[in-house]
């Protein structure tokens, strides 16, 4: 077993084993400590980072599970594709209703703008380009992501709230926006968001297309660039990549790497590689609004 080491932000060494093909993190990064308790971020790092003198991009994402429970390796999939694709990946560790006791989703909000403005706090010595950030965030996560986007409030005093916490894009999986109307992200639609881009599948028992194809008109509406797509026969977290075989997960992260192209994140093509088993999407498999 190899160990990779890495200095983190609080300036402490941090060893994390590595197994030569797994999808373990490289490192784990402190963004917060509420009481005694350390909320961290599970770090994907591309190739090249510790001895580039440069600044990577960087995509945080928030996982679901209503609020209540959930871990960071159910995106593990995601950091490893993206790392690869020259960004810094993390995967984010937040306040949980049965874990921590805590009143949701207000503190999650806390936590995941928390987590965005401590990487853009800390940009210079994480590598970090704080101009190309992104979040994305499936079902609770989902919520998580839109409201650093578009919501003003539910802020805490760690971070100084001069550091903006509003993202360069957006990614949302299946995002569940049933919470109090001041922390449900449609009611908070305007002009001037960074863009959006939306994943559904058509028979999610949780949320309705309507509602997150109203959603998306409503940004549109507002000026904003947003793109909207429903997978034929897709269930609540359906592009979810801890099953290799799930054809939703390479077709999401397709359109999702052209859409970070198109609003200058990235550059070049994507390196999305698909079991044999595993063909793409035919054109009758998904709907698509831009």
């Amino acid at each position: 077993m190899n160990v990779k080491w890495i200095i983190v932000a609080a300036g402490l060494l941090v060893s994390l084993p590595s197994v030569f093909g797994a999808e373990n993190p490289d490192a784990q990064w402190t963004y917060k400590t509420v009481g005694e308790k350390d909320l961290k971020m599970d770090v994907f790092l591309p190739e090249g980072y510790e001895s580039s003198k440069g600044k990577f991009p960087i995509i945080v994402i928030f996982h679901g599970g209503s609020w209540r429970a959930g871990t960071p390796d159910m995106h593990y999939p995601d950091c490893v594709y993206w790392s690869k694709r020259g960004m810094i990946a993390v995967s984010v560790d937040y306040r949980l209703k049965d874990r921590d006791n805590v009143e949701v989703p207000l503190e999650c909000v806390k936590d995941a703008k928390s987590a965005v403005r401590f990487l853009r706090k800390n940009a210079e010595k994480l590598k970090v380009d704080p101009e190309k950030l992104v979040v994305a965030g499936g079902s609770a996560g989902g919520q998580m992501a839109a409201a650093v986007a578009m919501i003003d409030g539910a802020n805490d005093d760690c971070y100084d709230l001069a550091i903006s916490c509003v993202p360069n894009a957006v990614i949302l999986y299946n995002p569940y926006f049933k919470c109090q109307a001041d922390l449900s992200p449609p009611n908070f639609v305007k002009a001037g968001l960074p863009p959006f881009i939306t994943f559904l599948g058509s028979k999610d028992p949780a949320i309705k297309v309507e509602d997150l194809d109203a959603f998306y008109n409503a940004l549109k509406a507002a000026g904003n660039d947003s793109e909207y797509y429903v997978g034929q026969g897709g269930k609540h977290g359906f592009c979810n990549g801890r099953n290799i075989w799930n054809p939703f997960f390479y077709w999401s992260l397709e359109l999702e790497d052209e859409f970070l192209v198109n609003h200058g994140i990235l550059t070049g093509s994507h390196q999305v590689v698909r079991p044999n088993e595993v063909s793409p999407l035919a054109p009758d498999e998904f709907e698509s609004y831009r």
